[in-house]
Parts: C-alpha cells; sequence; structure tokens
C-alpha cells in the first residue's frame, strides 16, 4: 500500500464519492486525531494516508452508534 494517495486513489480505494470525501476531509483537518493523515503542500494538491481515513471511518462508525 502507498503511503499517500490523492483524492482520485482514496476515491477508488473506498468507493466513495468525491463531494462525499471533500466532506470526510474538512472534518479531519478540524480534528486534531486525524489533521495528520491530511497533506496540501499546494493550493491544488492534496494527499491523504489511506490507513488514517480508514481510521477515521472507524472513529465515523462508532461514532454514529453511540448515537443512535
Amino acid at each position: 500500500m502507498e503511503k499517500y494517495l490523492t483524492k482520485k486513489g482514496i476515491c477508488q480505494m473506498f468507493s466513495v464519492p468525491i463531494d462525499t470525501l471533500n466532506k470526510d476531509l474538512k472534518k479531519m483537518r478540524y480534528n486534531p486525531d486525524f489533521e495528520l493523515y491530511v497533506l496540501k503542500p499546494s493550493y491544488k494538491r492534496v494527499l491523504i494516508d489511506p490507513m488514517g481515513y480508514e481510521a477515521f471511518l472507524k472513529f465515523k462508525s462508532s461514532e454514529r452508534l453511540l448515537n443512535i
């Protein structure tokens, strides 16, 4: 597995639409536990750690189950 992927790579790997990914990345950037997994080296480039995104999805899933 590669260390970092582009948005397109993450969308393909996790089968998520780009709009959903953009919303998730915004939440990740504002969460201190997950901000390290999103790199933005320039205005247009965004690199995401796939293992970090997977951890974020698990976090969201457990959070959703607690709120039911």
